[in-house]
């Protein structure tokens, strides 16, 4: 099983991961319309070298996807069929079989500056700055001569599993939840917005 998880407390956000679940944090702005994803929480898999390491360390073996755009996987023998098998997250909660070769429960924890993404003020020349985070963790901050309007910046937060982030952009997600968010004259409820997310994961699928 996956884990993702984001808590408020006051102007932080504390985002935790484990496995292949993500969780997306951006930003809409009600006057332009536009929005932004500032934040991704990272992918756990077996191919990322630190994580490999760990599993390798631990006698688990990796097996890289035979075709381009397969994945990665911890392969285990399990204790009472005998077969091997191949989980393709090398962080989960409760695959105990999987636990002895190197998969582990405990999750990445990052903290979100809200403030920063919505505004920070200049150096008192009368310029704001608007600041991002990227999915490194580095951030960036860009001046404009426009001031912010108060209110005008929301930020929100989407978690969603490997069957929709395999088959929908992280972009997309964001841009059609916002909608749904925000856009009250033109965007879809909220729950149309998911479903319309669903539908098009499920059609990937098929």
């Amino acid at each position: 099983c996956t884990a993702t998880v984001v808590l408020q407390l006051d102007d932080k956000a504390y985002v935790a991961n484990a496995g292949d679940s993500r969780s997306i944090i951006a930003t809409y702005s009600k006057s332009t319309k536009e929005t932004k994803v500032v934040y991704v929480t990272r992918e756990d898999k077996p191919h990322l070298p630190e994580e490999r390491q760990r599993v390798e360390r631990m006698g688990g073996r990796v097996r890289n996807p035979p075709q381009p755009g397969g994945t990665s996987r911890v392969m285990y023998r399990d204790a009472v069929t005998g077969g091997e098998y191949g989980l393709a997250m090398s962080r989960s909660i409760g695959d105990w079989a999987a636990g002895d070769v190197g998969v582990i429960p405990d999750p990445l924890v990052d903290v979100v500056d809200l403030n920063e993404l919505v505004h920070v003020k200049g150096d008192g020349g009368g310029k704001e700055q608007t600041c991002t985070v990227s999915e490194d963790g580095e951030q960036e901050c860009l001046a404009s001569p426009a001031e912010v309007v108060e209110g005008d910046i929301q930020v929100f937060a989407v978690s969603a599993t490997d069957g929709l982030l395999n088959y929908v952009g992280i972009d997309d997600i964001a841009k059609h939840v916002a909608l749904g968010l925000y856009d009250d004259e033109e965007g879809p409820h909220l729950l149309s917005a998911c479903e319309a997310l669903i539908s098009a994961a499920a059609g990937g699928w098929h």
